[in-house]
């Protein structure tokens, strides 16, 4: 079990590299049949006489052959250092195969395969068999080529069926579409949070109304006409002169009375407003009255403008 598990482990990591190892097959075999000798490291030795048998010599003890590094380096074009590790590789994985059992096929040499007593026996290729083979036959050979790779992994990891590339770029695009639009989406969400945020700022943001212009008296008895119903109605009844008085609605802190007078006076109300530590501002109508009408005229704005406490009348 821990054989095959090992081997396993080898197919899926060596599989990438499966079309080096086709053709690193055929290198072989080439450079056999022109040295009359074949040196594969932890296998042992392939000897070709000049009638084209080949014999094998089994000696685990066999090192890398640096002629044959050469030699196919020379052929692939590829760099010494990647044909020294994808031979390696190969011969790796022909000794896992034989190492639990599996013949292994080495394409235009043989077949090894190890027996019950622990060595390595060899059978020569033989071309006429090989070409009339037909497919099925032969499965239990481990080979080099392409299609053994695949049935192996087949073997441990069944097909999957494969996502067409239309289906995939369909896909991808509907991914950037919902992108797309989260990102939109969020462009809009912020804007419109950051706009109401910069509206209580904006009101705060008001020109100081300094003590000297709030308290401007208005003068003239027209004064209260300029003031909403009921207050331009009231009548005064009191026959002694009239007195400036504030009528005070609200006393508030900055932020709330520069909100309240902003309010008022795009109404067109001619509210005032003052203070004496910049800490409390007074919210008040200054208008000219009787005192005895003064109670009447607070009433009154109390009920328009009164929002938090009781308007108060002071003599300006």
């Amino acid at each position: 079990m821990d054989s095959i598990l090992v081997l396993r482990f080898k197919i899926f990591i060596l599989y990438p590299v499966k079309i080096h190892i086709v053709k690193l097959s055929h290198l072989l075999s080439e450079f056999l049949f022109t040295n009359k000798h074949l040196d594969l490291a932890g296998i042992g030795r392939f000897i070709v006489d000049d009638a084209g048998s080949i014999s094998f010599e089994q000696n685990i003890s066999t090192r890398e052959d640096v002629n044959l590094v050469k030699y196919i380096t020379e052929k692939s074009g590829k760099m010494k250092s990647l044909v020294a590790s994808d031979l390696d590789s190969h011969l790796e994985l022909a000794r896992q195969f034989l190492n639990i059992g599996k013949p292994y096929l080495f394409e235009g040499i043989g077949t090894l395969s190890k027996n019950k007593h622990g060595k390595f026996d060899f059978t020569q290729t033989n071309t006429s068999t090989e070409k009339k083979e037909t497919p099925g036959e032969g499965r239990d050979i481990t080979s080099t080529t392409e299609n053994s790779f695949t049935d192996y992994e087949e073997m441990f990891s069944p097909k999957r069926n494969r996502t067409p590339a239309t289906r995939r770029i369909v896909s991808w695009l509907i991914i950037l579409a919902g992108l797309s639009l989260a990102v939109f989406g969020g462009y809009l969400v912020y804007n419109k949070t950051k706009n109401k945020a910069a509206e209580p700022l904006a009101k705060k943001t008001e020109p100081v109304v300094t003590p000297q212009q709030s308290n401007a008296v208005v003068p003239g008895q027209d004064t209260l006409q300029l003031i909403k119903d009921p207050v331009k109605n009231i009548q005064t009844q009191s026959t002694t002169g009239l007195n400036s008085y504030r009528f005070v609605i609200e006393k508030a802190t900055r932020a709330r009375a520069f909100y309240r007078y902003n309010n008022l006076r795009k109404d067109f109300i001619k509210v005032q407003m003052d203070t004496k530590d910049s800490v409390i501002f007074n919210l008040y109508f200054l208008l000219p009255a009787m005192p005895t009408d003064t109670a009447k005229k607070r009433d009154s704005l109390q009920r328009l403008y009164g929002t938090r406490g009781k308007t108060t009348v002071e003599l300006n």
